[in-house]
Parts: C-alpha cells; sequence; structure tokens
C-alpha cells in the first residue's frame, strides 16, 4: 500500500485526480500532471506547501507497490491547462514498449523501461490559454497518434516515431485543415480505434465521426437524439455502443456508413450527468448508471 501524496506532495488539481492506472506487462503505471503552482479552492490547499508541484510518471511493481522509476514531464503550459485527467497509453514500437502521454497542452512518448522522453510534440495552445485541461486520453492506429484539444479545438493525428522535439511537418492531419472538418473535435470523450477506423465524439454536437487514421478523411458523421454525450465510444462485436447524460444507449454498425441499429434507455429520465462509458468482456455489455450496474448478454 502506498500514498502517492503522502509521497510527493498533495495534487494540484482544481477538479481532483482522476487518471487510472496502467497495468502492462507486468508493471503499473501511472501519470500525475498537475499545476505547476500551489493554489487555494474552496478553502483546501491544492499542491505541495512550498508550491514546487511537479508533474510526473510513476512505474511501480504492482505486487509490492515498490518504485521502479519516477520521470519528471515538465511543460510550458498556463495554469489549469497543465491538468490532465486521463491514462498513459502503451504502445509497442520495433519490439519496445512506449508510453504515450498527452496533457500540459504537449504530447510525448517515453521508454517504458526508464521513463526517458522519446519525443514530444506541441503545442496545440500557442496562445497559452489557461483553462485548456485535457481530459481525452491519446489513441494509437500503428503509427499515427491522435490527440484531442479541448474546448472545441481540433484533433491532431501525429506521425509516431521520431525523436526529440517534433515539427510540425510530424502533423499527419488536423481537423482544421482545408481538408478535414473542423467539428471533428472532443472536450471529453476518448477517441476510439476499431476495425481500422477512428471514431471521435463531439460531445456537444452529439455527434460521431468516423474517419480514416492516416489521412483524416470522414466517411460520415451521425447526429443522435439526446442530451450531451461525455462517455467515450466502445467498439465490440462489429458495433459502437455510447450513452449519454440521461441514459441512453446508442448502437451503430462499425464501418464506412452510418448505421444506427437501436437506441434504448437505460436509465430514469430524471437522471443527469451520466458519464460512465460502456464496457464490453466476455460476451457481455456492462453499463453503469447513476442508479445501477447492468450486465447485457445473451442467456445461456
Amino acid at each position: 500500500k502506498r500514498q502517492i501524496q503522502k509521497e510527493y506532495g498533495n495534487f494540484a488539481f482544481l477538479w481532483g485526480f482522476s487518471s487510472s492506472p496502467v497495468l502492462f506487462d507486468g508493471r503499473l503505471y501511472l501519470q500525475v500532471l498537475q499545476r505547476d503552482t500551489t493554489f487555494e479552492s474552496n478553502g483546501t490547499l491544492r499542491g505541495r506547501k512550498d508550491g514546487n508541484n511537479d508533474s510526473y510518471l510513476l512505474a511501480m511493481d504492482p505486487a509490492s507497490g515498490k518504485e521502479i522509476w519516477r520521470h519528471v514531464r515538465p511543460s510550458d503550459a498556463n495554469g489549469e491547462s497543465h491538468e490532465a485527467f486521463n491514462t498513459p497509453v502503451p504502445v509497442i514500437r520495433e519490439g519496445k514498449t512506449e508510453l504515450i502521454v498527452a496533457g500540459g497542452d504537449c504530447l510525448t512518448s517515453h521508454e517504458a523501461a526508464t521513463g526517458k522522453e522519446i519525443w514530444r510534440w506541441g503545442t496545440w495552445n500557442p496562445e497559452k490559454i489557461s483553462h485548456w485541461r485535457l481530459v481525452p486520453s491519446a489513441v494509437v492506429a500503428q503509427d499515427t497518434v491522435l490527440v484531442c484539444a479541448p474546448k472545441r479545438a481540433p484533433a491532431y493525428a501525429i506521425k509516431a516515431g521520431g525523436s526529440g522535439l517534433l515539427k510540425d511537418d510530424f502533423i499527419a492531419w488536423s481537423s482544421s485543415d482545408e481538408v478535414n472538418s473542423k467539428d471533428v473535435s472532443s472536450d471529453v470523450s476518448t477517441p476510439l480505434y476499431y476495425k481500422g477506423r477512428f471514431y471521435i465524439m463531439n460531445s456537444d454536437r452529439k455527434a460521431l465521426s468516423c474517419l480514416e487514421p492516416k489521412t483524416g478523411k470522414m466517411y460520415w458523421e451521425q447526429r443522435v437524439d439526446g442530451v450531451k454525450i461525455e462517455s467515450s465510444p466502445t467498439g465490440a462485436d462489429g458495433k459502437i455502443y455510447f450513452m449519454d447524460q440521461r441514459g441512453k444507449v446508442t448502437v451503430m454498425e462499425a464501418g464506412d456508413e452510418a448505421k444506427v441499429v437501436y437506441q434504448v434507455d437505460m436509465g430514469d429520465p430524471a437522471q443527469k450527468d451520466i458519464r460512465s462509458s460502456i464496457a464490453a468482456a466476455q460476451g457481455c455489455l456492462f453499463i453503469r448508471t447513476n442508479l445501477a450496474l447492468y450486465c447485457i448478454g445473451k442467456k445461456p
């Protein structure tokens, strides 16, 4: 048992810490991308008393909790834009495991063995806007890394495999260019890579887009009835599943044509702010509303 804040200092997050740890290849990885200065919110001091708040990655032995390495990840973001609530993504390139980390106005890749930074791209925030915290995790499709900038800003596809500080010629495409739709954006939902396609949920527009990973070509955009969607899309059994904040589940065919298979209400209409993503395991779907956890599957 370890108390990370006791060892390294109180976290400096406005909305609290919510990055999930990742268990991969016998190691447990955790990221803490937080503000570099201490502040007070609702009568509580957020951050270390000395004000020295590093953002860092941590690798641990999952059985003992013993630290394997800790790597400080600096950024020149401003204020809340230091904060990220997503999860590092492990990928294997040329036989070696890397960790893809998004937040603090930049995208980085790290050696999983040591935490050492391999490459860095960014920024998507050249004006240093101070409230651009990042929620969606990065998504990897072969040699393309997708990251969605916050607050209706573009999505960027970055070519993997570089080293050091990557220049903008490593941008494969973005949703702000002359080819791709500027409406392809996600402030909260993590995109999905499934069956050779990216699926990106625009929470505010209640629209799911299907794109080709290397070029950003949009095959379709499907807007759905209901309220705001902040859950992430899930791929399983050739279909895409997602749920809105009132518990309405939408099921679509995965593929190059938009097709809604069905919609079903899983929650009480009075519910709101449901943000849980649907999980698929062992032939079943697990759906959590504010009131209940459902397991959906075929009866034996």
